[in-house]
């Protein structure tokens, strides 16, 4: 190989960029973390404009059919009418979970200590309970001391913890309504010119990276693919869930029907285990008012999630994630363990995506070999 000045160039650069990347790492990792917290409120409007867009861009289909063609303000009309949309929606969660959970609350913490006692005396004066209790090893007194204490510590930490809460979301209010603040109206730029910034967005990639255009806007249409049908497929089954939930609730009288239901719903979001985690917070919900409700709570709401997963979803909304199980499971851990909620939502999605990425590139490559070996049995049965 001929070493031409280009070449020592290179070798310069690259070197001159990790001595700089050594030493200057702390400098680097700084102004990295100053960037990013700087864009979070940008990346979280970005986030909410593509959401807000699939309601939007509902309500200019709706509108293009009623009226036959598209007509003046269109976009507008269809912007406010989806900010609308959403803000009633978190204002009724919120007007109807709310006086519930302080229900509930104030149930747990008037529960009657002398009434606990009572039963622990009742069963201690048994002495068919006691022989069966003394045969695996527990004492009641020693039991019932233990439990009360930690009731008592719960209620507590409880205590604490709201108050705590309390303070730190008085001293944050400030900051984080100015990011809401931001987000919200950066996605409403994103979405009153998303036409625009699409353009301007291909004719970067055409002008940047013409090797790659192809394989670039192939990615991306699968990746608008996989969390579009996402969100609303996932959207869709958990209106239908959280509904058939706070009904069947409301008919067998159980407490919280409607608070729960939307909980539920909420959850349900999050494919395979999302359901189960709105069973158990509404089991603790409901157990503040009566332990045999709650475990009819939890027995109705098995035999509703395997009904609704098994008939229901197939055919209303359909395979929307592309994604076995198994791996589900896998991608909502990992999304949980680094951002909570949010990488739950997100991981599904974008799981989906390299999975789908993947599954193509490896049947595109086996169609290639199946057609090459069949060009060579013709090859060979011509000779």
């Amino acid at each position: 190989m001929k070493l031409t000045k280009k070449y020592y160039g290179y070798l310069f650069l690259v070197i001159a960029l990790i001595y700089a990347t050594i030493t200057y790492w702390p400098l680097g990792q700084k102004l990295f973390l100053i960037c990013y917290k700087a864009s979070l409120p940008f990346i979280a409007g970005a986030g909410m404009a593509y959401v807000i867009n699939i309601v939007m861009s509902g309500y200019e289909k709706l509108m293009h059919k009623l009226f036959g063609r598209d007509i003046p303000g269109k976009r507008t009309v269809s912007l406010i009418l989806s900010y609308l949309t959403f803000i009633i929606a978190i204002f009724l969660i919120f007007y109807i979970v709310l006086p519930d959970l302080l229900s509930s609350l104030k149930s747990l913490l008037t529960i009657d200590v002398k009434g606990v006692e009572k039963l622990f005396s009742n069963v201690k004066e048994d002495s068919t309970i006691q022989k069966g209790l003394h045969y695996f090893g527990i004492d009641l007194d020693q039991t019932a001391s233990k439990l009360l204490s930690n009731y008592n510590k719960q209620i507590s930490t409880i205590l604490i913890g709201i108050l705590t809460s309390l303070l730190t979301s008085v001293t944050s209010f400030a900051s984080g309504l100015i990011s809401v603040f931001i987000s919200l109206v950066f996605s409403i730029y994103v979405l009153a010119g998303k036409e625009k910034l699409g353009r301007q967005g291909n004719m970067l990639v055409h002008a940047y990276l013409p090797k790659i255009e192809k394989r670039f806007h192939y990615v991306r249409q699968i990746a608008h693919e996989s969390f579009h049908g996402f969100f609303v497929g996932q959207t869709l089954e958990a209106v239908i869930l959280g509904s058939l939930c706070a009904l069947g609730m409301t008919i067998f009288g159980i407490p919280y029907a409607p608070t729960i239901g939307i909980l539920v719903g909420f959850t349900a979001l999050i494919p395979v285990v999302g359901a189960y985690i709105g069973l158990s917070i509404g089991a603790i919900l409901i157990m503040t008012q009566s332990i045999p409700q709650a475990a009819f709570f939890v027995v109705y709401l098995v035999i509703l999630q395997q009904f609704e997963g098994n008939l229901i979803y197939p055919r209303v909304v359909g395979n929307s994630i592309g994604l076995p199980p198994m791996w589900v499971i896998l991608v909502i851990t990992i999304g949980a363990a680094l951002w909570g909620v949010l990488g739950m939502l997100v991981a599904v999605p974008t799981a989906a995506t390299i999975y789908k990425l993947i599954r193509n590139h490896v049947y595109t490559k086996k169609a290639a070999e199946e057609e090459e070996l069949g060009a060579l049995a013709e090859s060979d049965h011509s000779v």
